[in-house]
């Protein structure tokens, strides 16, 4: 309604901007319940971490840990006074690593660490989608302002502050109290997490931690998952399937160059290396060094999106496998129809439509929206 710079429809402007306002609050609306409703699992996860550490007092991982320690100190005291290993010391060593391996996976199957896990990432995740949606609010009070001051500047008229004071009205929310008020009980809920963080075994810091993906169309889905990989250990080493097996596996080629994928997983590990077949099993046996494998000095860890990932079977009989929880409602075939699709009314419909956990999108019914796949043809 303002492109001419010189005449201006007000009706037709107004229409649009009553338009505008209507769709921000629908899509609001929608958000905000899904976040108070999402409070109600976090606070259950909290809960099951309390209970889990409740629990933790007597099982068996303490004894466990108390025992290694037990015989750490015993190799300790016996090699005192040895300028060298003898056959004895260098067995007890042996038989340490062995104790402290099988504690790495012990602990990795705890429920303690399991729910202490998904509270945290759960946590840390809503936390950004908060002050992610804070931000938006933020820029679309800011859009409000500039389009009115541009139509006072165009038609000459001084309205800017009055329609603001009027929107503002109408659409109270934009001020984000709702959303702070919510940022106030994560906060709680996080410092009751870490008070309910399990003690970790000794050298759990220290490990390399391994993980696979395809990366496309880079999201905070891929941002969450690769940041809570620290849980686990110091060294984050990356797998990233090329293009052709990408396409192999997924009947498409990726919308991001492999180049461009690397790049964007680069500031979230410490190492990547590239898999070009469908089978991940050569390449990952290829980046474990036999060192790290005795030593128990490696994990792998990644999204429960996928729990049977090829490899598997060989990468849990060397190193503990560790899930964490998805980002709700994130996803990369969503995000590549709403920006690549040849369908204008679909990209535009599913901008705004409800997502259900794996991040699908649903109409007002609940059903899942139909995607075609897109052309497998790769994109220029």
């Amino acid at each position: 309604a303002l492109n001419g710079n010189t005449t201006v429809d007000n009706d037709e402007f107004f229409n649009i901007l009553s338009a505008s306002e209507e769709t921000l609050c629908k899509f609001y609306e929608d958000k905000e319940q899904w976040a108070t409703q999402y409070v109600g699992t976090l606070e259950e996860r909290v809960e099951n971490l309390r209970q889990a550490a409740e629990q933790q007092v007597t099982s068996s991982d303490s004894s466990d840990a108390s025992l290694y320690e037990e015989e750490k100190k015993d190799s300790m005291d016996e090699d005192e006074n040895l300028l060298g290993f003898n056959s004895k010391s260098t067995r007890m060593v042996r038989r340490n690593v062995e104790v402290l391996k099988e504690e790495y996976r012990n602990f990795a199957k705890s429920q303690h660490f399991h729910h202490y896990i998904y509270a945290k990432k759960s946590l840390d995740t809503f936390l950004r989608e908060l002050n992610l949606l804070i931000e938006f609010l933020d820029l679309n009070k800011m859009a409000f302002s500039k389009i009115l001051k541009k139509f006072d500047k165009v038609t000459g008229s001084c309205i800017r502050e009055e329609q603001m004071n009027e929107i503002f009205e109408r659409n109270s929310y934009l001020e984000g109290d709702a959303l702070r008020e919510l940022k106030g009980q994560v906060k709680d809920m996080l410092h009751d997490t870490e008070e309910n963080k399990p003690c970790l075994p000794d050298g759990w810091g220290d490990r390399k931690v391994y993980t696979i993906g395809c990366f496309d169309l880079f999201h905070r889905g891929h941002q969450n998952v690769l940041k809570s990989l620290r849980e686990f250990g110091y060294f984050i080493v990356a797998g990233i399937h090329d293009d052709e097996s990408y396409f192999k596996l997924k009947k498409k080629y990726p919308i991001d160059s492999l180049e461009t994928r690397m790049k964007n997983v680069k500031p979230f590990v410490d190492q990547i290396y590239v898999i070009p077949s469908t089978d991940p099993l050569l390449y990952i046996k290829s980046m474990v060094s036999e060192q790290d494998i005795e030593s128990g000095q490696c994990c792998y860890a990644r999204g429960d999106d996928m729990l049977e990932f090829p490899g598997r079977p060989w990468v849990e009989s060397v190193m503990p496998v560790h899930f964490v929880p998805r980002t709700e409602a994130c996803s990369s075939t969503l995000i590549r129809t709403i920006y690549h699709d040849s369908d204008s009314n679909l990209r535009a419909k599913l901008a705004f439509a409800k997502t259900r956990y794996d991040g699908k999108p649903v109409d007002a019914n609940g059903d899942v929206i139909k995607i075609t796949p897109m052309t497998s043809q790769r994109s220029s």
